[in-house]
C-alpha cells in the first residue's frame, strides 16, 4: 500500500488527513494535536453550499449541527458618515454560507482523525525534508513516502528551504481584529460593512452571538480599535442595545501567493502557498476545494495501480488550481483596493455602487463562483 505523509496539525492538515484516509493508502499525520492552544481562537470559518456538502461527507450528524446557515449577505459602504445598503446576495431562500467557530470544527475534525485506522498520528518534529527522495528526518529516525504534502503555515523554515521566497504580495501593513459577540437581536444573516478603516464582517454563528472580523491598519492602536468598534456598532444596531464583546484578537492579513508550489515529491498546500484577505470568506474554500481536487486526482492514480512517487500527481494538480487561485486571490485584493477610502475614488464608488444591486446576473454569476469557484 502506497504512503502519503501529510505534515501540520492546523485546519488544513486535519482536513487533508480526513479526506485521503478514505483512500487506499496509508496516511501519516505529522503534528501535535493538543487542543490547549486553540481555546481562545476566536476565529471563524466561513463555507459554501458546495464545500459545506462535500465535507459533510466526512464529519458526523451532531458535527453538522455546529454549522450556522445564511440566506442572505447584506453589504454596506460607509460615505459621509452614513452607512448605504447598496448589494444583498440571496438565492431564493437556499442557504448561501455556512459559518462556525474554528475551534470547534478543529476539535470535530481532530476526534475523527484519531478514530481512523489509516492514519497514525507522529507527534514529533520535522528536521530536514528530502524531496528528491520523499524522506523525512525526525531526530533520531527517517521515514520514506511516496508522496509529502506541507501544510504547515507561511512562516515554516521547511517551507522556506522547500520552495524559496519567490511571492506575488501586496498590502502587508494590514490586521485583522476578530471577537465573538453576544447580543440580544435578531440577527440570522451575515453582513459586510466597507468602512473608511478598512471591511468588517459580522457572521452570526448562533441565535445569541456573532463573530466579528474588521480588517484595519496594523498602525491604529487597540485601545483605539475598542472605542471605533463600539463607536460603529452604536450606529449599526442603536445605542440603546447591549452588546458583549470578548476579548480582541488579532492576525496579520496580506495578499501573498508563492511562484513554486512542490518540488518533486513535496506538495505546499494551504497557508504554506498563499493568503487572500478575508473580504469574501474564500479563504478556506479555497484551499478545501485543493484538497477535493487533489484527493480526486491521488484516487485516480492509485485506481489505476499507478506509483505516486516521481510522478506527474502534483504537475496536474497544479495546473488545474493554481490558475483559480491566483484569480481569485488578484480579485479579492482588487475588490479591498477598491473600497479603500480616499478622496479620488469615493466620488466614483457612490456612481458604481448606486445601480448595482439591481445588476442580476452579476449577483447570480458572483453566487456561483463563491460557491464553486470560476472554473
Amino acid at each position: 500500500m502506497q504512503k502519503i505523509c501529510i505534515i501540520g496539525g492546523g485546519l488544513t492538515g486535519l482536513t487533508t488527513a480526513l479526506i485521503l484516509s478514505k483512500l487506499n493508502a496509508k496516511v501519516d499525520l505529522v503534528a501535535k494535536l493538543e487542543p490547549s492552544n486553540r481555546i481562545n481562537d476566536n476565529r471563524t470559518t466561513a463555507i459554501s453550499p458546495s464545500n459545506y456538502k462535500s465535507l459533510c461527507n466526512f464529519l458526523s450528524l451532531e458535527d453538522q449541527k455546529m454549522f450556522w446557515p445564511s440566506t442572505n449577505i447584506d453589504l454596506y459602504h460607509e460615505q459621509s458618515d452614513k452607512y448605504h445598503h447598496f448589494m444583498n446576495f440571496k438565492n431564493n431562500g437556499k442557504n448561501i454560507i455556512y459559518i462556525l467557530e474554528n475551534k470547534k470544527l478543529i476539535k470535530a475534525i481532530v476526534k475523527k482523525v484519531k478514530s481512523r485506522n489509516k492514519i497514525k498520528i507522529i507527534n514529533k518534529e520535522v528536521k530536514k525534508i528530502d524531496e528528491k527522495n520523499s524522506e523525512i528526518t525526525f531526530k533520531n529516525k527517517k521515514r520514506k513516502y511516496d508522496i509529502i504534502i506541507l501544510c504547515t503555515g507561511k512562516k515554516s523554515f521547511l517551507v522556506t528551504n522547500l520552495i524559496g521566497k519567490r511571492i506575488i504580495s501586496g498590502h502587508p501593513n494590514d490586521i485583522a481584529f476578530t471577537s465573538i459577540v453576544e447580543h440580544n437581536l435578531n440577527i440570522n444573516n451575515s453582513k459586510q460593512y466597507f468602512l473608511k478603516e478598512g471591511p468588517m464582517a459580522i457572521l452570526p454563528i448562533n441565535k445569541k452571538q456573532f463573530s466579528l472580523v474588521w480588517s484595519v491598519s496594523k498602525n491604529l492602536k487597540l485601545e483605539t480599535i475598542k472605542n471605533l468598534i463600539n463607536h460603529k456598532f452604536k450606529k449599526i444596531f442603536g445605542s440603546n442595545r447591549k452588546l458583549k464583546i470578548s476579548k480582541l484578537d488579532f492576525f496579520p492579513i496580506s495578499f501573498s501567493f508563492n511562484v513554486n508550489f512542490f518540488k518533486k515529491n513535496v506538495l505546499v498546500l494551504g497557508e504554506s502557498s498563499y493568503n487572500v484577505h478575508p473580504i469574501a470568506g474564500q479563504g478556506f474554500n479555497m484551499i478545501l476545494r485543493d484538497i477535493l481536487n487533489l484527493n480526486s486526482h491521488i484516487k485516480e492514480h492509485l485506481e489505476l495501480g499507478i506509483q505516486l512517487k516521481d510522478s506527474r500527481i502534483f504537475t496536474r494538480f497544479v495546473s488545474s488550481r493554481k490558475p483559480e487561485n491566483l484569480l481569485f486571490g488578484l480579485s479579492i485584493n482588487l475588490v479591498h483596493k477598491f473600497f479603500r477610502s480616499n478622496k479620488i475614488s469615493n466620488s466614483i464608488k457612490k456612481i458604481i455602487l448606486n445601480d448595482l444591486n439591481d445588476i442580476k446576473f452579476l449577483k447570480k454569476l458572483n453566487l456561483r463562483i463563491a460557491d464553486t469557484g470560476i472554473f
